[in-house]
């Protein structure tokens, strides 16, 4: 079942729903959808679990309002979703940018419904490197990221996709990499501006 949750006023987001059972929330990265999970929303509700995919704000089939890229609106988001579908003991699952929300709503909201978490590959707890965390991103290939999704965002997706696909698959599966683009939020952005501390975009 597909739902479409209003998360603040004129701003809605998609919500698969697919299954029974104890819930199991996925929040994707950027700049992909719920779809990156295809494989878990089949497999799971075969064995007995409910998987709830989102759509974060910008992303896939939700709104893409102008404002509330920041991880503490995002994790509100999840709160609402949480809420409005009745979610308890689910476990939450966040992968890159999904990871640091995920931990923002643990953080600040108590990890309300949420009886495990998992953080795959979690762009946290900051998303560039800097003197005192050695494991990050250099600044200048975030930056580099983003001048090419304002500026080509197909190249953009094509290269960043190959990023998550076996070399030898590459070929196969890339047309499903850049279906699973958020074109529509790429090609919006005229100009970008990075918190490095929380990665939040914001359009200026």
């Amino acid at each position: 079942m597909a739902h479409s949750i209003e998360v603040e006023h004129g701003t809605k987001l998609f919500v698969e729903d697919i299954g029974s059972g104890q819930p199991v929330v996925f929040l994707h990265g950027w700049p992909v959808n719920h779809k990156m999970f295809e494989h878990q929303m089949t497999t799971l509700p075969e064995l007995g679990f409910r998987f709830i995919g989102v759509d974060l704000r910008g992303y896939g089939q939700s709104d893409k309002p102008a404002h509330g890229y920041d991880y503490d609106r995002m994790a509100d988001d999840i709160r609402v979703i949480f809420d409005t579908l009745g979610l308890k003991d689910a476990v939450l699952c966040g992968f890159s940018m999904g990871g640091a929300i995920a931990i923002r709503y643990m953080a600040k909201h108590g990890g309300k419904g949420v009886a495990r978490l998992a953080l795959m590959g979690a762009a946290a707890p900051v998303f560039t490197n800097r003197n005192d965390f050695d494991y990050g991103i250099p600044k200048e290939n975030v930056d580099d990221l983003i001048d090419g999704a304002i500026q080509i965002a197909p190249k953009c997706l094509k290269t960043f996709g190959v990023c998550f696909l076996v070399k030898s698959q590459v070929k196969h599966l890339m047309a499903g990499s850049m279906a699973l683009g958020c074109k529509q939020v790429l090609m919006r952005l005229s100009k970008v501006h990075v918190h490095y501390e929380t990665l939040t975009f914001v359009k200026i």
